[in-house]
């Protein structure tokens, strides 16, 4: 992995608004990364509140030693790692995880799916945006704080992914999905709060938040997330063995509202359906709507509802509420 010189720290400390710092500076006691060094800028999260509460620089080499740690009735051996952390600003008020979610930039960067607290890395570009955040709300950014132009695709995959899904083994078809991760239901929650969270989502992190609904459904015996090209027209497949099998297909749109899904965009899906004789049904699923008279299309409605289906935002929302429980 390249030289870091930015972190997210996930820590776990007893804090308060009125905490007076020791003078030498806090230490925590993380999971070993190598690439942590003397002089690196570290944002320190503290996982009970869920929020960024401070920043410093690593003030010296980190050393590593070993703890005894309880887990039920057995006591397990860690290695760890101690970061003395000194010129340290406090953030107060706090940077939560709920502020985050309202920036569409800083949401990639809410620190969760892990477990066990960890040194996240950072690109100058992401260190930059956090900087900018803090200063804007007259709050104390590290030295040297300069806007950046961020790119999405610069995010690394680490905070990035942030357990939307569980991915399993490769097959042919792509990647099985065993599970939904625990950013899954955070997403599900800020879009049940305010649907047009859907369209601040990445396409392909969409795609990912399909197949872990599938996964959660509990109804099929095998979920398959295709690879970002060469998917022949399918996002997601999902099947079920024994009597009454099924293979579904998925076409996954992230379309905004102003921009519907066309009978053209249908119409091939439907022909993936009639030449391919091993698919039972097909759906697309869209953020946004379907264009208007699209069911009245001769070809697609040959197909309506038994080999073909169409499930548009407010058929999709009610759906990922129920799965999630709420």
């Amino acid at each position: 992995m390249p030289r870091q010189a930015y972190w997210i720290v996930l820590t776990n400390p007893h804090i308060t608004e009125t905490y007076v710092w020791p003078e030498e500076g806090p230490q925590y006691q993380i999971a070993p990364e190598d690439d942590l060094k003397k002089g690196d800028t570290v944002y320190l999260w503290a996982n009970g509140f869920s929020s960024f509460f401070g920043w410093g620089e690593v003030a010296a080499t980190p050393r590593m030693i070993s703890i005894e740690e309880r887990r039920g009735p057995d006591t397990e051996k860690l290695k760890r790692m101690v970061v003395w952390v000194n010129n340290l600003h406090g953030l107060n008020p706090r940077i939560t995880q709920e502020m985050m979610y309202a920036d569409s930039n800083l949401r990639k960067l809410i620190p969760t799916g892990y477990d066990d607290l960890v040194a996240i890395p950072l690109r100058p570009g992401q260190a930059a945006y956090i900087n900018d955040y803090i200063r804007e709300r007259d709050l104390d950014a590290p030295r040297a704080s300069t806007t950046i132009r961020w790119f999405a695709e610069e995010i690394p995959p680490q905070v990035t992914l942030q357990a939307i899904i569980i991915a399993g083994d490769k097959v042919s078809e792509g990647r099985l999905v065993e599970g939904a991760g625990i950013v899954w239901n955070e997403i599900i929650k800020m879009i049940i709060r305010n649907p047009e969270e859907l369209y601040n989502i990445d396409p392909r992190n969409f795609e990912e938040l399909i197949a872990g609904a599938y996964e959660k459904s509990g109804e099929f015996d095998r979920v398959i997330l295709t690879p970002r090209s060469g998917d022949k027209g399918r996002d997601v497949i999902a099947e079920k063995d024994g009597f009454g099998s099924l293979r579904i297909i998925d076409q996954i749109k992230r379309n905004r509202i102003t921009h519907p899904v066309t009978a053209d965009d249908v119409r091939a899906l439907a022909g993936v359906v009639y030449l391919d004789h091993n698919v039972s049904k097909g759906i697309v699923t869209t953020s946004g709507v379907f264009a208007p008279n699209v069911e009245k299309d001769e070809l697609i409605r040959k197909v309506l509802p038994y080999r073909l289906e169409l499930r548009d935002r407010d058929i999709l929302i009610p759906w990922l509420q129920r799965l999630s429980g709420r």
